[in-house]
């Protein structure tokens, strides 16, 4: 397994094709959101891209930068692995990359996820705390969790 972080810019047509048929699967197909994925933020965003070792796209998730999402948070977002691939360990591991990509660029910046509330432990695994109540964000229950860089549970 192997991952890439590219910035939007860096992207080639067919890993962003990739990337969108990716999140169709898991989100729209696989969850039945019936959301426009295509948001307009990827533009503003990094991509981590996880593949097998047959370089196929396996698992993702979007990353912003400081205010491109939320002010004064930097982000992480669409976080999806292939249903098959998936009780594995790769979530885990593209949230570790995710979040020590995001620490090495902006250090003091707290970073900020809608989480799907079923995942919610999950993520405090990874040292992130909830910010809210429980809210419907297309139509699935969601929690806003912060995660703080210098907290001293990061399993990084």
């Amino acid at each position: 397994m192997q991952i890439r972080i590219k910035h939007y810019d860096q992207l080639t047509r067919d890993e962003l094709y990739e990337i969108l048929h990716l999140r169709a699967v898991v989100f729209n197909l696989g969850q039945q959101c019936p959301c426009v994925d295509p948001d307009g933020l990827d533009r503003l965003a990094w991509h981590l891209c996880l593949r097998n070792d047959a370089g196929r796209l396996t698992g993702y998730a979007r990353l912003f930068g400081p205010g491109d999402y939320k002010p004064g948070y930097t982000a992480i977002g669409r976080v999806a692995v292939l249903e098959e691939h998936r009780g594995r360990g790769l979530g885990k591991r593209i949230m570790h990359e995710a979040l020590d990509f995001l620490r090495k660029r902006f250090p003091d910046v707290p970073v900020v996820i809608s989480a799907q509330a079923y995942l919610q432990s999950f993520y405090e695994d990874l040292g992130f705390r909830s910010t809210s109540d429980e809210y419907l964000e297309e139509g699935i229950p969601h929690i806003r969790m912060e995660f703080r860089h210098h907290d001293k549970n990061l399993m990084l």
